[in-house]
């Protein structure tokens, strides 16, 4: 197997943030839901993770740009793109590809406005800070 694809959205992300809060007793995001790490086996094993509905806020939810239930998080995905000149969905786009995994993103779209802004993303360097700062103000806990 080369590659798997998996859902993964900055709000739909207890793949990556179970191994942020694996030793956290008591949190939420600490329980492994994915039958032991699919990250880090795909990492150990060489398997290329593609992250399908980027922007989605869960299962089937709609999107989490704009969207009045993640305040927090879009004025940070704000605060970013004003910061490398781009959109919030390029900022979405970097927190996966800025992974040290290697995530892919699947992006599934017909709008070419959209390739375009996700495409953007593939370039930003978000810094270590803030990238954990997303996933925080996306409602993750981080240590």
């Amino acid at each position: 197997m080369a590659a798997n694809q998996v859902q993964l959205s900055l709000t739909h992300s207890t793949v990556i943030a179970q191994g942020l809060s694996s030793n956290m007793a008591g949190e939420e995001d600490s329980l492994t839901r994915d039958g032991g790490g699919i990250v880090d086996y795909a990492r150990i094993n060489g398997i290329t993770l593609q992250a399908w509905s980027p922007f989605q806020k869960g299962f089937q939810d709609g999107v989490f740009i704009d969207s009045p239930d993640h305040p927090e998080l879009n004025a940070e995905l704000g605060r970013l793109a004003a910061k490398y000149g781009v959109t919030p969905t390029a900022i979405a786009v970097a927190w996966i590809t800025r992974h040290p995994a290697g995530i892919q993103v699947v992006l599934g779209t017909t709008k070419p406005q959209r390739v375009a802004d996700a495409a953007a993303g593939s370039d930003i360097p978000l810094t270590r800070g803030e990238w954990y700062g997303l996933i925080q103000a996306a409602g993750h806990s981080v240590p």
